[in-house]
């Protein structure tokens, strides 16, 4: 099979580069051409590997071609033309794949049991300069300085019964990716109503039997609850980083149609109700954004706290649905105290100017308890609303979420008292008592200045 992606979309009409991968054992052979003469070729996909905050490229890819070097230029990995020559135009590079965390971007390929891969598409996407030197100046954003690129082609190539696409299908598809895993050799895909679980063999058994149960039956809730993803094909995948470490760690990411979870650590070897939790709460957190994140967008940063608040009302919810001993108003409860807490320093509006992202969650969850009460108690109402009304645009503004919020009955004039709290400062919690009363969200004083929940 070869699937065609797209690893950095186009800004200009200007030919692809193309790249064909083949597996090759457990290392893989990637085919480059250049569709043009340049001296240097900068990868998009620059970070650093997390643990030495070196260049991973240099320990992971060996170029078989002579005439070429890759070498670190600024911020950039780059194919660089030996003596000041062009690159040349086809480049065969051995990848041995790269399975430790990067800075603040994908981990290139994860192991999945003894001879599953994922090989993340976008670590081959290339721009030209001019030459070798601009490298060493350009910026963290290199389409800011107008640099050559026409797009990153990636084609997967192997058996379709052995291999399958994770993340941005349809762009894949369609020559649009916004970032696709390729899957070789991972057995054990959940596939429901177009939606997948997948989980890596090498899971501790009472983990990856828990992930397989609980996350097809969320996906299942939200579909039915909030409407058809669109044209997203949802993936939630699960890796298991062993158990080198003691402890537990969870972490991950999102692309489109894509939940990344990865777990490690001698803790997680055993069953554990805390961590258990811990799982469920980030994969429902994180598949709620295939509704409010990718089938609908934020305008602005400052318009985040709509998706990252909306998705954490969702969860709480999903999980006191499928758990009767979930304790939802412990849950809300610490959303509402970090949220006066936080908003001491500043308004929601500003909070990632403070580098203070954690209020998008707490006081997005707040605002999104409010619209669920003016709903009449059904959020997932208010979203399939919020949905259909952005679905020209796909993008939604705070002043479009209040709009709606208005549209209710019970939520006339409740912009009045958000506006205040998105702005600026709050000296206690009066502001967000005075809304939750005026929403019809029962409180009672509390201590610490913030209400508590009834």
């Amino acid at each position: 099979m070869a699937a065609l992606a797209v690893a950095a979309p186009a800004p200009v009409a200007a030919a692809p580069a193309e790249v064909s991968v083949t597996r090759r054992g457990d290392s893989f052979e990637a085919d480059f051409t250049l569709p043009r003469a340049a001296p240097a070729w900068g990868f998009f996909r620059s970070s650093l590997a997390a643990d030495d905050r070196q260049p991973w490229r240099a320990r992971s890819w060996t170029i078989l071609t002579p005439g070429v070097r890759l070498e670190r230029r600024g911020n950039y990995d780059a194919f660089v033309g030996e003596g000041g020559r062009d690159v040349p135009r086809k480049i065969r590079v051995w990848v041995a794949p790269y399975t430790r965390e990067v800075l603040s971007d994908y981990v290139p390929a994860l192991r999945l049991g003894q001879d599953g891969i994922a090989l993340f598409d976008g670590q081959f996407s290339v721009f030209s300069v001019s030459s070798a030197a601009r490298l060493d100046s350009l910026g963290l954003d290199p389409q800011d300085a107008g640099v050559g690129d026409g797009g990153t082609k990636v084609r997967f190539r192997g058996d379709p019964s052995t291999l399958r696409l994770a993340g941005d299908v349809r762009g894949y598809a369609r020559g649009t990716s916004a970032g696709t895993y390729g899957l070789y050799n991972v057995p054990g895909a959940v596939d429901h109503g177009g939606m997948a679980t997948v989980v890596d063999p090498g899971m501790p058994a009472w983990l990856a039997t828990d992930i397989r149960t609980f996350t097809p039956r969320l996906l299942d809730r939200y579909r039915r609850l909030l409407g058809s993803p669109g044209d997203l094909d949802p993936t939630v995948l699960a890796s298991w980083a062993g158990a080198d470490q003691p402890g537990a760690s969870l972490n991950g990411g999102v692309l489109k149609g894509l939940v990344l979870m990865r777990m490690s650590g001698r803790a997680a070897l055993q069953p554990s109700p805390p961590l258990r939790a811990l799982a469920y709460r980030y994969v429902a957190h994180e598949s709620a954004h295939f509704w409010l994140g990718q089938l609908l967008d934020y305008d602005r940063v400052a318009d985040n706290w709509i998706m990252e608040g909306g998705a954490d009302l969702l969860a709480i919810r999903a999980l006191g649905a499928s758990d009767p001993a979930y304790d939802t108003r412990a849950s809300l409860q610490k959303s509402l105290s970090q949220c006066v807490a936080a908003s001491r320093k500043g308004g929601l509006a500003t909070a990632s100017d403070r580098q203070d992202f954690q209020a998008k969650y707490d006081c997005g969850a707040v605002l999104s308890l409010v619209a669920e009460r003016v709903a009449g108690g059904d959020f997932h109402a208010f979203v399939r609303r919020l949905i259909a009304a952005n679905a020209a645009d796909r993008s939604v503004s705070t002043e479009d979420w209040i709009a709606l919020l208005e549209n209710y009955p019970a939520g006339r004039g409740l912009g009045a008292r958000i506006r205040p709290l998105l702005a600026g400062a709050q000296a206690d919690g009066q502001g967000w008592t005075d809304l939750l009363t005026a929403a019809g969200v029962r409180t009672r004083p509390g201590s610490d200045l913030a209400p508590e929940l009834l």
